[in-house]
């Protein structure tokens, strides 16, 4: 039976499950909180151009004033009113037969002479100004008709970009899991450690007693109680060892959870005695949800998107527009009251090399898909050993039951031998070490197992269902 691990100072700690602490984790870390900012950034970013490919509606308004001179040159009008006039009274005796012919060369003479003195005093040129304050308020759209690719390119691209923001956020998360099944178990099994180490020290303290007694009594010589104050001093050492393991271990759970106090971690040490699922079922879960690989799956999509965009510079765009104005009544002369069409735009010339741009577009997304490519791979290669790893901790622990029943058994019997002069020390010493080592072999056979399980978990992109194992464990180390 372990007992708790005493320093022999009194602590105040506050007991704390594994979920309590993976709760308390989320709540604390920077690191989870701006990961998932960035990835709401970035989603939000994507939802944000969903809509361009409807219109833009925009509403202006402008208050001026203006003047505007005009020169008009009267001289063709006047040469028009003067050959009109001149042809009228030419034609005056034909108009007017009864009128004696003396009279009507009167009236000729009269009306030619009056239309000359008028045409004399207009002006050969006239001069026009205007001066005018104008509230011009419209209302304007324009609408995308074809882009070439470019807003379904920048579309997908904000999308991959989220979708590679979510896959950081979940590496993130899934990082600060990992570290903390290793803290917390970690204290787990330095909490054990130390107590195996001071039921041994406490053993050899008392294998020392025995010695110290036998040899008074004559059963023992000098040299075997020797053996005995050495098995001690060093149980003594490896228990102080154990202790600075044991703070250590406290105090990397308290920092990464800023917490104060000491902890105390409630949720034992397990392993499942069933055997692991087979390892090609990790790797499958793994092609699907393994976050950096969903990262770099996301720059995969990316990368087509940007040889989308870099494309549509190579093409034509088409738009429509329209404008109303608001206030006709006040309008400048050369304003329209409104106005619709269709447009086109193409650059002839770019003082960018287009075509480039594609060929570096198509090398990055290349890169991108072997990047993929060698992820997968590597995954493969992760999980299978951390698949290996879990089952051979989950072996090893289960043997180590067994050995810890000999090895205590062996122990019993030779220290009844010892007291009785039929076994020397090195015997006893011999039979507590060893029951001391399969003690430890177990915790640490426990420890690789729940470490294992957490890195084939998350390699898998399974890490947050490590507390579903937990649950499922029916071994444990307390």
């Amino acid at each position: 039976m372990m007992l708790a691990p005493s320093l022999g100072l009194a602590q105040t700690t506050r007991p704390l499950s594994f979920e309590e602490a993976r709760a308390q984790l989320e709540r604390s870390s920077d690191q989870i909180a701006a990961s998932q900012a960035g990835a709401r950034a970035s989603r939000a970013q994507a939802d944000a151009l969903t809509r361009l490919h409807l219109p833009v509606i925009t509403l202006d308004a402008q208050a001026f004033e203006y003047q505007k001179s005009i020169d008009i040159s009267l001289q063709p009008a006047k040469d028009a009113v003067g050959s009109a006039a001149d042809g009228f009274i030419a034609n005056l005796p034909g108009l007017l037969p009864n009128v004696p012919s003396d009279l009507t060369a009167a009236i000729q003479s009269g009306l030619a002479s009056k239309v000359q003195d008028a045409l004399a005093l207009t002006p050969n040129t006239l001069d026009l100004q205007t001066r005018q304050s104008v509230l011009r308020p419209t209302a304007s759209a324009i609408m995308p008709l074809y882009t070439g690719g470019l807003i379904s390119g920048a579309q997908s691209a904000a999308k991959a970009e989220a979708a590679g923001a979510e896959a950081q956020a979940q590496a993130t998360g899934d990082i600060a899991l990992l570290r903390l099944i290793q803290a917390y178990f970690g204290q787990q099994m330095a909490a054990r450690l130390l107590t195996v180490s001071q039921e041994t020290e406490a053993s050899f303290a008392h294998h020392l007693d025995n010695a110290r007694k036998i040899e008074a009594q004559g059963v023992i010589p000098k040299s075997q109680r020797l053996q005995a104050e050495v098995a001690y001093d060093s149980a003594r050492r490896q228990s102080l060892a154990a202790a600075d393991a044991y703070q250590t271990a406290n105090e990397t759970l308290a920092l990464l959870l800023r917490e104060d106090g000491a902890l105390t971690p409630t949720t034992p040490l397990f392993v499942s005695t069933a055997p692991l699922p087979p390892a090609q079922t990790f790797v499958e879960a793994g092609l699907e949800n393994q976050p950096e690989l969903k990262r770099l799956k996301a720059l995969r999509e990316a990368g087509q998107a940007g040889v989308k965009i870099a494309k549509s510079a190579m093409l034509p765009k088409a738009y429509a527009f329209a404008s109303y104005n608001l206030n006709r009544d006040d309008a400048v002369i050369i304003d329209p009251d409104w106005i619709v069409g269709v447009g086109v735009h193409y650059t002839l010339f770019s003082n960018i090399d287009r075509g480039k741009t594609v060929t570096a577009a198509r090398a990055k997304s290349e890169q991108a898909s072997a990047a993929v490519g060698a992820a997968q791979n590597d995954l493969r290669v992760v999980i299978a050993t951390a698949w290996r790893q879990v089952e051979t901790a989950r072996k090893q622990f289960l043997l180590l039951d067994t050995n810890i029943a000999a090895a205590t058994e062996n122990l019993r019997v030779q220290e009844i031998a010892f007291k009785e002069g039929e076994a020397t020390a090195s015997a006893v010493i011999d039979a507590r070490t060893a029951l001391s080592l399969a003690q430890t072999q177990k915790v640490t056979a426990a420890y690789a197992y729940d470490l294992a399980l957490a890195q084939l978990l998350a390699a898998s992109g399974q890490i947050q269902t490590y507390g579903d194992h937990i649950a499922r464990a029916d071994k444990d180390v307390r």
